[in-house]
């Protein structure tokens, strides 16, 4: 009998048991205990049934005392149910655990019947049974581990357990099918808890003569079989090993229990050996070398240290030193691919070696790690050689193991009297000379800070603080940058703390502050924001927590106003408060906080309103005052691009939400238990102010959901509807693991609703989502689907339901991908929010019969049905059929429906159904096998016959030619035949539809698959797919695989076969493992066959099928299909080509290149492919010797597959050497045979670059390549004699090789293979080699010696390892060599090469050497001529390179001395100088941010001032007169550099004019029209009384600021705004003359256009414009960025929006400039474009502003329009301009309000409706219709009230039209059109949303 058939009985008797006199009381009691039960036999959520054991428990504990009047018999069912339920539970160890609680409750009573019952229990398990089920023995497991009674019996009942287990070894080892994996674990599991919980029973049996042992010995042979065996997989060796060694552990005396270890670790070699009085089985093993890391890992894990460290044989040698440790460094070097074991095994023996050291120290009567012993030297190499380890996980124990040696390494000197302690000193140095990119080096330094105190590291470390910073600046060096600062601060507390307990918290904050506040203030203020939210996140915290008065010494210096400032400040104060749970509060900093709600940077914004929305409590209440924030602050921020900021706004809000919810819940518990709760609620009440928020909120992202707004508003209202769903519903899901509502929370919802809020689930709200499920992009659908499945009723409404399925059906049919992604969403949706009933009514009358049957199975059935009308319709007319029934619309379809409904995959599980499933997977995967044949058979066209099953996809000729022919067959023949440029609107109809059918396709196959096949099938069916089934799928996969050309199609094709492939290979059917492995081996004799197809022909996805069936299989296991691939790519890549190879085929070879690339690139085969790295890198460095191009194409991808594979991803942005890589000594010490390759590759390239013979050179086509990878190396820690030491001889003769390219990348392939400390030596025999004038020297030797010193100064310098006498040592051999800078050196790029190290040495070096070089490089440029003329002999190549170069030295010379001569000139130079050196001036002065000087800028400035009139007039080369340009408005607009104003003269006025003129002509480019109107702009600000000249530039201005205008010329337009439309404005502000603000309000306009750019960066130019004008004074100088605190753009827009209304009112053209921003388009026309039925085509046309909300816009822009006209209307002139809009507008306007009404109330149109919601085109004709509608109303009521004549064309009163406005708005909201009432807008208020 099962456990619910035990619980039903039992509830059933104990409900017959209420009547008995006296035991109904306990009988009631037990009846909601067995309740509970019985809800968990039944359950399928863990938490759940978890849930409800708990609660069984406590309901059974409170019922106790009275459960013991019971007698035997009435008790025992409950007994039995309890138990019966715990032998069913063994698979989850949390439920058998309170199972186990509730038997020890009921053992309380009755111990000797809960016993008996459970030794029945148990004897059922091994009765008349020779082997144990994997359930079974899973049973054993947990009774014997977990339960008392149960170990009891089983320790009774040993022998019997042995016995049986002895024949569940034996049946395994007669049965090696891979499915006995799991049985084969859970049986050495058994074994590991029997000998781990019952050593005293075991022990006599393993030691003691007089016992019998036979199953004992059986059972460790049969685990020594696993152990050797290769069958058995990794974890079930792992877990034998330790199961023997807890064997071990049995052992009475060490010495025994040492000799049988020593004998299992020798087996493997002696063949034979005893285990105590058991014989180890004897037989010829064949080791793997696995099992001595098996037996070592169990060893080190299990075994007691007194076995451990116990002599051998009265010798001195032990088990862990001698014998475990020699054999762990062998198996480091063999067990390439085991090394995460390997230094577990390493870290487990440091440990064990800490834990025995007194026994060591008695068995060796000396030290361990003697100073200077083998052993130390040993284990210290191996950690440094292996601490950059790449296998994932490694670096924890490297961590772990270098604090170990260091804790033995401190013991054993305190214990043995050694006051020196060099180890720590060694350990330092070290660390010092490696570079700060070497995550190894922080290991270590973690490590020995307690042992030399953190001030002497410092002392000595004096740039750790520097290097720390670097490291928060690169991700994966992160967390061990913080693990060293933490360190470091608490060792230094603790060490300023000892014997000072006065000490205070001030004094230790000041303390820390000497070493460490300039540090953490530069990196909180960085303009990094990885480097700041990393200080924060690493730094920060640790400070605070360490030194909680550091807050106050960090605030003082973030008092600025900049940005920097204000987010470092946020920072702070939001670590505060999470660290302390106190806030600072205050009026100055509310006012700050407020300001950096509305800054420019999403970061500071971000911070702020984390601040505002986090607590330590979560019930603690929010304040008005941040409930007024948080309103003025979310409308503002729903349309930011960044995804980031969306995604913490939701976790942010989120945060507050709770709090909100919390708190009022508490107001309510309050409430509730003083009886308080009055009639009628204050209205500032919590509750009330909490649930206006909430319902605000709400109404907020209702707003936003709208198809008038942009992705980004309503992916954010989205993400904030999620919060408020998840946190203000009572919609408990189990499947959450947290976020679940609290369990009063219907008590807050009741009382929202009484309040007439929190509709969350209303008919318009569903509507929204409904609206966004057909929005063009997955984000908005995925999400608005998710948030309609969770929490919405479970079926809709019977209308919507309807409506939706017929929208969702016209969708499908749409030839546009993404209308037919929405209406797959839609039918995904309509199946799980509808039911039977509602299903039969839409579904064709066909299907109504089965639909009650099972409507998951109808549905998907009927969309079956419309993908084989869909391909029928393609084999008719493939044209006709792409453009109104598509196949990958209903392919999508069933793939959502199938695979992600949960009801599908139950309702497959139904027997009833099963026959019914079957058929209908079988001719739904021969249908989708049909389509592909047929699409891709129609590309191919006449080379469908020829191609087979070659791995050969038809050219893109052959398809245009395909598609052609299908064009004209669908085309009227009297139709002229015309050869289009571009593919034609029918071609992108049939590509679109073949590829996108064919991805979709692979897509379901590959899910169902997966889905389907491990799915158990229902007793007494077959599987749901079939063999047969199975090989359909498999050949639908290789025809697309092998036929394809697009790389789309493929890929998706291969997400979909590697599922596929996947589920084969982990399946214990043996003929569907076959499938894959057929599949492959086809593969490799079809890449190995010679074929006749072009390379122009390759298939795409010939590659991706070897690697989707490779990374399917099971990682856990050998992998043996990869081996044989690999071995078989490799041999047939090296075969040499054919005498007859053709150019233009595709060879076998280079296919096989090309696989091996694919393989390598994939992420799916992770390190299973690094044992063939190097055998590919050999291939690689022959194949680019080959003749064949497409081989030499192939070995260059192959070969950057392997670069990134061996070295790692880039991680960090930057290109600065060193950020990256792994050390030459780590890689050689992974792949020793590579470092012998590559050395060969680099010797026989130094032969061959030798003297030419025969007057050619000899070229090594593979030396490049070489060269690359050593560049890509991380800088190296060892010494010259380390492993890279072999190729610096190479490297520095390679310098002479005759290719410009080797010869730079062996100067830096040098870098890394050179230690730091060897930087000086080699500098110095580099430079002492440099030729003497007059010396014989080769050219290219001389320039590549000089690359080399270049890349080594420059890294030397970098690291800052260079002595002050190595330093000038090396300065003086280039100072004696500076002739290789003048004339005499002829070459032009060795005077470059020189010039450059000559750069890095200024200001490191003698000022005599800085003055030589200055003096030959001045009289080089005194002396040069222009560069030649094209066609001109005397062209030097690196002449002008040399003379732009000499340029740059010069300024920065001259900056960094400010010497005024040298600054002249500088300028000078700029003044008179040739083209090339001005380039180099302006592209110096533009480009170079550091080593800047103000007086230079000062005097550069001044230059192009005095020669700005020249540069106009000459109209030079349109480069340079670009950079001039460039360079005017970056020296003279950066801060601190304002416009020197001087009277105008008539050379500036002249040059306004002329470049005004420039950008009137329209002849220059964007790039020079921008930098031309940036410049006119700063002319401007000298003055503005040039009226004529300021309404010409504001022209220009409006005309580039358009939305159709580039995006370059837009973001001129808006740096002309801030440079001189701000002084503008201010000037207009404090003027009446009405031509001056006029053209300050066109500006505006502009300006509003500008921030609603959907550029961002043209937003953020135009936000310093508005941020400008919000300033309370206007700016001093040329307008900046920094001058001010930058707003947002949104902000922005609302503060301008405020300035026309409150500065410009009385212009007309205020209000005629914000009414002209009201959309004009016609409701009417929208109306009629959706309701057309004609074709529709492939593409929609794209708006010219994608991120523009004209919807949005109106909505902002009513408040302000209906003020201005109260404020405007006692003005006649303006009335004047109101009244001619409203004659415009008006007339027309009452009519198509009832149009309007009258559409949405028509019957019959729900699908049309449920299309016009998603329609941005409607939505923003209907908004405009209702804003306008108001204004008018607004209008007719003030001339009505002032009895004013009405407009003569308008036919109706001001309430006859309020009236129909109200009555609309109220249908369209019920529509989901309107979702809040416009006409509330009209209170007065200004605001934005």
């Amino acid at each position: 009998m099962g456990a619910e058939e035990e619980v039903l009985q039992c509830l059933a008797f104990y409900a017959a048991m209420r009547q008995r006199e006296g035991l109904g009381e306990v009988c009631q009691g037990l009846l909601p205990v067995l309740e509970k039960l019985k809800q968990f036999a039944g359950g399928s959520v863990k938490r759940c049934k978890d849930k409800n054991l708990e609660e069984a428990y406590q309901l059974l504990s409170a019922m106790s005392k009275e459960l013991w009047v019971l007698d035997r018999s009435q008790l025992l069912p409950l007994v039995r149910c309890v138990l019966a339920l715990q032998m069913e539970t063994t698979s989850s160890s949390s439920s058998f655990l309170r199972l186990e609680k509730l038997v020890a409750k009921l053992s309380e009573g009755d111990e000797p019947l809960v016993s008996g019952q459970l030794n029945q229990f148990m004897g059922c398990l091994v009765e008349h049974k020779e082997a144990l089920s994997p359930g079974s023995l899973q049973t054993v497991c947990m009774f014997v581990e977990e339960s008392m009674l149960g170990r009891s019996y089983w320790q009774n009942n040993l022998m019997l357990l042995l016995k049986c287990i002895v024949g569940t070894f034996d049946v395994l080892s007669q049965d090696q099918v891979s499915g006995n994996k799991e049985w084969r674990y859970i049986t050495v599991k058994t074994c590991l808890q029997l000998f781990k919980l019952m050593p005293k029973e075991i022990s006599p049996l393993v030691w003691d003569e007089t016992r019998e042992s036979k199953l004992l010995q059986s059972i460790l042979g049969s685990l020594m079989h696993i152990i050797m065996g290769k069958t058995a997989c990794k974890d079930t060796r792992m877990l034998a090993g330790t199961a023997v060694s807890m064997l071990v552990n049995t052992a009475p005396e060490p010495h025994r229990g040492a000799a049988a270890a020593l004998g299992l670790f020798h087996l493997p070699s002696a063949g034979k050996g005893h285990f105590g009085r058991l014989r180890l089985p004897s037989c010829a093993w064949d080791p793997d070398g696995l099992e001595r890391l098996v037996l070592m890992r169990g060893f080190l894990a299990c075994c007691r240290r007194e076995i451990l460290s116990c002599p051998l044989d009265s010798t001195q040698a032990c088990l862990l030193l001698d014998v475990l440790f020699p054999a762990l460094l062998i198996l480091m070097e063999e067990q390439k691919d085991c090394l995460y074991y390997c230094f577990q095994v390493f870290s487990l023996w440091l440990q064990r070696v800490r834990e025995s050291l007194d026994e060591l120290w008695e068995v060796k009567e000396n030290r361990v790690l003697a100073e200077n012993s083998r052993l130390l030297q040993t284990l210290t190499q191996f950690l440094w050689n292996n601490a950059e380890s790449p296998v994932e996980g490694v670096s924890d124990f490297v961590h772990t193991s270098f604090q170990h040696l260091l804790e033995i390494y401190s013991l054993e000197c305190d214990r043995f009297d050694d006051t020196e302690r060099p180890l720590y000193g060694q350990f330092l140095q070290k660390v010092t000379l490696m570079p700060w990119q070497a995550r190894a080096r922080y290991f270590p330094l973690c490590a020995i800070l307690p042992y030399l105190g953190p001030e002497i590291v410092l002392d000595i470390y004096k740039d750790l603080p520097r290097h720390l910073l670097n490291c928060l600046s690169t991700n994966h060096l992160c967390p061990t940058a913080s693990d060293v600062y933490k360190t470091i601060l608490q060792q230094q507390r603790k060490v300023w703390t000892e014997g000072q307990e006065d000490i205070s918290e001030e004094e230790l904050a000041r303390k820390w502050a000497l070493r460490w506040l300039p540090t953490l203030s530069r990196a909180l203020t960085s303009p990094s924001s990885f480097l700041q939210s990393n200080a924060s996140n690493y730094l920060l915290v640790w400070t605070l927590r360490l030194f909680p008065a550091s807050y106050a010494l960090l605030a003082e210096g973030f008092k600025g106003g900049d940005s920097a400032q204000l987010q470092a400040w946020v920072t702070l104060l939001k670590v505060q408060k999470t660290v302390t749970g106190v806030l600072p509060a205050g009026q100055e900093t509310l006012e700050r906080l407020s300001s950096c709600l509305f800054a420019k940077e999403d970061n500071v914004r971000l911070a702020a309103l984390s601040l505002l929305c986090a607590s330590p409590k979560t019930n603690q209440a929010l304040t008005e005052t941040e409930i007024r924030l948080l309103k003025e602050f979310l409308p503002l921020n729903l349309n930011c691009d960044s995804s980031s900021f969306r995604q913490f706004l939701q976790a942010t809000v989120k945060k507050a939400l709770v709090r909100l919810r919390d708190s009022s819940l508490a107001v309510l518990r309050r409430h509730m238990k003083n009886k308080e709760c009055s009639a009628e609620e204050d209205p500032q009440s919590p509750l009330v102010q909490v649930v206006g928020f909430v319902e605000w909120l709400l109404q907020l992202c209702a707003s936003s959901l709208t198809s008038g707004s942009n992705y980004q508003r309503r992916k954010s209202a989205l993400l904030l509807l999620a919060a408020v769903l998840e946190t203000c519903t009572d919609s408990w899901s189990p499947e959450r693991k947290k976020g679940q509502p609290p369990r009063n929370m219907a008590a807050l919802l009741s009382w929202a609703r009484s309040k007439g809020c929190w509709d969350f689930f209303s008919r318009s709200n569903i509507l929204m989502l409904l609206s966004c499920l057909q929005d063009s992009t997955n984000e908005i659908r995925e999400l608005a689907s998710e948030l309609l499945v969770s929490y919405f009723p479970a079926v809709f409404p019977e209308s919507i339901t309807v409506a939706v399925f017929e929208r969702a059906t016209e969708a499908l049919s749409s030839p546009r991908v993404p209308e037919a992604e929405a209406g797959a969403v839609l039918m995904k949706t309509i199946l799980q929010k509808s039911d039977g009933c509602t299903l039969r009514r839409i579904l064709a009358e066909a299907e109504r019969e089965r639909t009650g049957e099972c409507r998951c199975l109808s549905f998907v059935e009927y969309l079956h049905g419309v993908l084989q009308a869909h391909i029928s319709s393609a084999h008719s007319d493939l044209l006709q059929a792409a453009r109104s029934a598509p196949i990958h619309g209903v392919v999508l379809a069933l793939r959502r429906c199938l695979l992600e409904v949960p009801e599908v995959a139950a309702s497959m599980s139904e027997a009833q159904l099963a026959q019914r499933w079957q058929v209908f997977l079988s001719h739904l995967v021969e249908s989708l096998r049909d389509a592909v044949h047929l699409l891709l058979g129609t590309l191919q066209g006449k080379q469908a016959s020829s191609c087979g099953q070659e791995a050969a996809a038809p050219s893109f000729a052959d398809m245009g030619n395909a598609i052609g022919s299908l064009i004209r067959l669908g085309k009227d023949p009297a139709q002229e035949d015309e050869d289009p440029i571009l593919l034609s609107e029918e071609h992108g109809l049939i590509l679109t539809c073949c590829w996108v059918s064919v991805k979709e396709i692979g897509l379901l196959l590959g899910g169902l698959a997966e889905k389907i096949l491990p799915l158990a099938p229902p007793v007494g069916s077959g599987p749901l797919l079939p063999l047969p089934v199975v090989k359909m799928v498999s050949e639908a996969f290789q025809e697309i695989l092998l036929k394809c050309r697009h790389w789309g199609a493929v890929e998706g094709c291969s997400l979909g076969f590697t599922k596929f492939c996947a589920t084969l290979l982990r399946h214990s059917d043996p003929e569907l493992q076959d499938v894959p492995k057929a599949i492959l081996a086809q593969g490799l004799v079809l890449l190995s066959s010679p074929r006749s197809s072009s390379v122009t022909r390759r298939a795409a996805g010939f590659p991706m099928l070897f690697l989707c069936i490779l990374a399917g299989e099971d990682p856990a296991k050998s992998r043996p299909l990869l081996a044989h691939c690999c071995q078989t790519l490799l041999a047939l890549a090296g075969l040499p080509l054919s005498q007859d190879w053709n150019q233009t085929l595709d060879l076998p070879q280079v296919s096989a290149v090309h696989v091996l690339q694919t393989l390598v690139r994939g992420s799916g085969l992770g390190t299973a492919l690094h044992q063939y790295l190097t055998p590919m890198m050999i291939l690689v460095l022959k194949a680019l010797d080959s003749p064949s191009w497409g081989m030499r194409n192939a070995a260059i991808q192959l070969f950057g597959a392997l670069t990134v594979r061996l070295l790692g991803q880039k991680r960090s942005r930057e290109n600065n050497h060193g950020h990256d890589g792994v050390s030459p000594e780590a890689i050689f010490s992974h792949y020793p045979q590579l470092k012998g390759i590559l050395l060969e590759e680099l010797s026989l390239a130094v032969v061959a670059s030798g003297e030419p013979r025969g007057g050619k050179f000899h070229l090594c086509p593979s030396l490049y390549a070489v060269l690359t990878f050593l560049a890509k190396l991380q800088p190296g820690t060892d010494g010259l004699n380390s492993s890279s030491s072999c190729f610096l001889e190479p490297l520095i003769q390679l310098a002479g090789n005759p290719i410009y390219a080797a010869r730079a990348m062996a100067a830096k392939a040098l870098v890394p293979l050179v230690p730091a400390a060897e930087y000086g030596t080699l500098l110095l025999r580099l430079a002492s080699a440099l030729p003497q004038p007059g010396d014989a020297s080769s050219q290219n030797a001389l320039h590549g010696r000089l690359l080399q010193i270049e890349s080594v100064l420059a890294q030397a310098l970098r690291v800052d390892c260079l002595s002050p006498d190595m330093l000038f040592s090396v300065v003086c051999q280039l100072q004696e060599r500076i002739w290789l800078v003048t004339s005499a050196q002829r070459c032009p790029l060795i005077r470059l090469a020189y010039l450059q190290v000559a750069s890095l040495l200024v200001g490191t070096s003698p000022s005599g050497f800085a003055q030589r070089v200055w003096e030959a490089v001045k009289d080089e440029l005194d002396h040069s001529k222009p560069a030649g003329k094209a066609g001109r002999l005397d062209i030097q190549v690196g002449a002008v390179t040399f003379r732009q170069l000499a340029v740059c030295f010069l300024c920065n010379e001259a900056a960094r001395l400010a010497s005024l001569e040298r600054i002249h000139e500088a300028c000078s130079l700029l003044q008179s100088g040739h083209t090339d050196l001005q380039t180099a001036i302006l592209t110096w002065a533009i480009e170079t941010e550091d080593r800047r000087s103000p007086i230079l800028d000062r005097e550069l400035q001044l230059t192009l001032w005095k020669k700005l009139g020249e540069v106009l007039k000459e109209r030079t080369d349109p480069v340079l007169l670009k950079l001039y340009l460039e360079a005017f408005v970056h020296l003279s607009s950066r801060q601190g550099l304002p416009v020197s104003h001087k009277p105008l003269s008539p050379a500036w006025i002249e040059s306004r004019g002329i470049l005004l003129s420039m950008v009137e002509s329209g002849e220059l480019s964007p790039d020079l029209q921008c930098h031309t109107l940036c410049v006119l702009a700063l002319l401007l600000t000298a003055g503005f009384e040039d009226f004529t000249l300021l309404e010409r530039w504001c022209v220009v201005i409006e005309g580039c600021g358009e939305p159709l205008s580039s995006a370059v010329l837009r973001m001129a337009a808006a740096k002309s705004l801030y440079l001189a439309g701000t002084g503008l404005v201010w000037k207009a502000r404090e003027e009446s003359g009405q031509s001056l603000r006029a053209v300050a309000v066109r500006l505006i306009d502009t300006a509003i256009s500008l921030l609603q750019d959907e550029d961002q960066e043209v937003r953020l130019e135009a936000s310093v414009f508005a941020s400008l004008l919000a300033q309370r004074q206007p700016p001093s100088g040329v307008p900046s960025p920094g001058s001010c605190a930058l707003l947002h753009s949104n902000k922005g827009l609302a503060d301008l929006l405020r300035l026309l209304l409150e500065e410009f009112w009385d212009c007309p053209e205020t209000f005629a400039s914000l009414v002209h921003r009201l959309p004009t388009t016609d409701l009417n026309s929208a109306l009629m474009e959706l309701e057309d039925k004609g074709a529709i085509s492939l593409y929609k046309e794209d708006e010219p502003n994608v991120y523009a909300e004209p919807a949005v816009l109106s909505r902002t822009l009513l408040p302000f329009l209906v003020r201005l006209i109260d404020q405007a209307s006692p003005t006649p002139s303006l009335w004047e301009s109101f009244q001619s809009w409203l004659k415009a507008t008006g007339p027309g306007l009452f009519v198509s309000l009832q149009h309007c009404m009258a559409w949405w109330s028509q019957d019959g149109s729900t699908s049309l409706r449920l299309k016009a919601l998603g329609c941005p085109k409607v939505h923003v004709a209907v908004t405009a219709l209702l804003v306008k509608a108001v204004l008018v109303v607004q209008m007719l009521e003030m001339l009505e009230r002032r009895q004013q004549p009405s407009i003569e064309e308008i036919h109706y009163s001001s309430q006859e039209l309020k009236d129909v406005v109200s009555a609309a708005q109220k249908m369209l909201a019920q529509h989901g059109m309107v979702p809040s009432q416009l006409g509330d807008r009209t209170n007065g208020k200004t605001g934005t949303s």
